[in-house]
């Protein structure tokens, strides 16, 4: 399962326990201001992520985790449990999308609208 935190500038993607093992052993950092769209969709967190990009696996219907490629761009994913997921959409990085699974998908769309709300508007140090 991914953890999601923020700094002002940037969202933090943190994998948990043997994840971070075999996807992804740093956090992955993105600039806000490269995050187009997010939402909640176990649909497109179902469907099968593409030709691995790097080091990836995919097990159907058992988890998906890693860089992956398909006519959509390049993704990274971490889901093991598609209801749980979030598709957070980007642009002008490495990846075009994130797919992942974290534990509150809500409270992370609810926090992440309120970071760039805020980048949008230029409060605080969120705008630098």
């Amino acid at each position: 399962m991914a953890q999601i935190g923020f700094t002002d500038t940037h969202l933090v993607v943190t994998l948990t326990g043997a994840r971070r093992i075999f996807g992804r052993w740093r956090p992955l950092a993105v600039p806000l201001r490269r995050v187009t769209g997010a939402r909640i969709d176990p649909a497109a967190a179902r469907a099968l992520p593409g030709a691995r990009w790097g080091v990836a696996t995919s097990v159907p219907g058992i988890v998906h985790l890693g860089s992956f490629r398909n006519r959509a761009g390049r993704a990274f994913w971490d889901v093991a449990d598609p209801d749980r997921a979030v598709v957070i959409e980007l642009t002008g990085t490495k990846y075009d999308r994130l797919v992942l699974e974290v534990s509150d998908p809500e409270g992370v769309l609810a926090e992440l609208g309120e970071r760039l709300d805020l980048l949008r508007r230029g409060e605080g140090r969120a705008a630098r």
